[in-house]
């Protein structure tokens, strides 16, 4: 039955945000099988990103920290969990060696649906009270209820970390065109019953620099409307008033780091048209301006890290507030400027496609390289399990640590790939008939019961 596309409103007001809002709201950790989130979900990241805290915590620890009191890392619409595991995972080394005290880290997963909450907090990768929970609506919330712990924050003591992978590319956000020192606003009519089937519409309207009647608002339009020309830009108004809130939350002492396929760079939002929805299963994403958000930043004397425009298909940049943060600088430079996901992202697929030509030794050395990342593994495995057998002996140990390392970073998505299943099959190749069948077993208690793991599983146990 169709609605009709009907009048057409702001972007962040259409039916579409509200769409994506209610497939969010009622999503299970199931829903995230069909979400991109691979490229920045990984230990490659995990690793940068802890490295980058860690040097924020360095440059937090020249001021005033309260070692009573926790330092929340709080990610925003925390998906599946994966992240939170293998992060956590990795911070753990490294604050392990820093030369001072810290206050408790606990991380805090957040979701719009209590549904999700409900599956972390039965989840037993998040087992203590490194983990809690909260339920938080990045258009509207300005505290957190902890669910474990059930407190409410409401001005934290120490600084705050907050996560946002692939978050700011599906809460609402305005569109505008700039030309001729005009501004006309994008209007968005949708038809359709969900994210899948809509059909949309765009309009324009012309509107004054005074649009939003909101200081920060205003002036970024302003900024737009004389400096570019000939372009639609968008304008994330949810995300600014969500760094607003959490700058209120934090004392204004806020470390975000944002890893998304975005703008960046002032330049890179030239020559744009109206926003291209990306639609995955039932919901969809749009390019993030990031370059607003750190003018934002900038605007109340922080700033923003960022590779430049090479990094328009993945980026992961830094919004600091709150100091000069010299040793979180220097972090971001060497674990993500210097060699970002993205760059691994390209990497992994260049082997992927020429691995049927490289030797074992070699494809385990990307896979050393990506933080040992289930997805990077699963992409050569086939290439592998052709050689593993024939592979000299340094090289089938190296193989089988692989396989070790990367099952201790993984958290079950329903959905996903059967990665024990692959490790197994590798195992097997390498005459590991022990590691094997811990794998087949894994494999039919994440995936259940099939009949081609059975077999392996069967034909294991017959050989020892």
């Amino acid at each position: 039955m169709s609605t009709g596309h009907g009048v057409g409103k702001p972007f962040s007001e259409s039916r579409a945000f509200a769409l994506q809002r209610a497939f969010y709201a009622e999503a299970s950790g199931e829903a995230f099988a069909e979400i991109p989130h691979q490229v920045v979900d990984n230990p490659f990241v995990s690793s940068a990103y802890a490295r980058v805290v860690v040097g924020f915590l360095r440059d937090c620890a020249r001021g005033a920290l309260d070692l009573d009191e926790p330092l929340y890392v709080v990610e925003l619409g925390a998906g599946a969990g994966r992240f939170a595991h293998g992060f956590m995972r990795e911070l753990a080394d490294w604050t392990a060696a820093l030369p001072f005290a810290l206050p408790p880290i606990v991380y805090v997963l957040t979701d719009l649906g209590d549904r999700m909450l409900e599956e972390w907090d039965a989840h037993p990768a998040f087992a203590g009270d490194r983990f809690d929970f909260a339920r938080f609506d990045v258009e509207t919330d300005s505290t957190l209820r902890l669910r474990r712990r059930g407190v409410t924050l409401e001005r934290l003591a120490n600084p705050l970390v907050v996560i946002a992978n692939y978050l700011f590319d599906s809460v609402p956000v305005d569109a505008f065109a700039f030309g001729g020192g005009a501004i006309e606003e994008c209007l968005l009519a949708v038809d359709g019953q969900d994210v899948p089937s809509m059909e949309l519409r765009w309009s324009r309207r012309a509107v004054g620099p005074d649009h939003y009647g909101e200081p920060d608002l205003d002036a970024l339009l302003e900024h737009y409307r004389t400096t570019l020309g000939d372009t639609v830009v968008t304008i994330p108004r949810v995300g600014i008033d969500c760094l607003r809130r959490l700058r209120a939350l934090a004392d204004d002492r806020l470390l975000v780091l944002v890893g998304d396929k975005a703008h960046a760079t002032e330049a890179s939002l030239a020559h744009g048209s109206e926003p291209e929805l990306d639609r995955h299963g039932g919901s969809f994403s749009v390019m993030v301006n990031v370059h607003a958000l750190g003018w934002y930043a900038r605007r109340h004397g922080g700033d923003l890290l960022h590779g430049g425009d090479r990094h328009v298909a993945v980026a992961a940049a830094a919004l600091l507030l709150g100091g000069e943060h010299p040793e979180t600088r220097l972090a971001y430079a060497d674990a993500i400027e210097r060699f970002s996901p993205q760059d691994l992202s390209f990497l992994a697929e260049g082997v992927e496609q020429a691995a049927e030509h490289l030797s074992v030794a070699e494809l385990v050395a990307l896979l050393r390289l990506s933080g040992w990342d289930a997805s990077t593994l699963l992409g050569v495995a086939s290439a592998l399990r052709t050689q593993a057998a024939e592979a000299d002996p340094a090289a089938q140990r190296d193989l089988l640590h692989a396989l070790h390392e990367t099952y201790a970073r993984h958290v079950f998505v329903p959905g996903e790939e059967d990665l024990p299943f692959a490790l197994g099959l590798l195992a097997f190749e390498l005459d590991a008939l022990e590691d094997a069948i811990r794998f087949f077993e894994a494999s039919l208690a994440e995936h259940g019961p099939d009949d081609a793991t059975q077999r392996n599983l069967d034909l294991c146990r017959g050989l020892l």
